[in-house]
């Protein structure tokens, strides 16, 4: 973990999707139906893949603190894929 701010934030993310998980299995133990489960993991995957965008994003911008990049259209090209990425993740 990069930061200490990414690694409380990171920490955070996971305790909601805990809660969530927590919730869809208490919902199965009391038999709920399977829309609303299916529902609320849904919740969850978009929660992991958002979760997976965060991460990634603060990788990336520590590893293109630590290299240098003298060509500005490469570095760009760089910047550009990972929002890219980031975004797919995020759907």
């Amino acid at each position: 973990m990069a930061s200490e701010q990414m690694r409380k934030s990171v920490l955070q993310r996971l305790g909601t999707i805990k809660g969530h998980i927590g919730g869809i299995e208490k919902m199965v133990e009391e038999r709920k139906n399977c829309e609303e489960i299916l529902f609320q993991l849904s919740a969850v995957t978009g929660a992991i893949n958002k979760l997976n965008a965060h991460i990634l994003e603060g990788y990336t911008e520590a590893c293109l603190n630590e290299v240098t990049i003298d060509n500005a259209k490469a570095r760009q090209r760089i910047k550009d894929l990972t929002t890219t990425m980031i975004s797919m993740l995020k759907k």
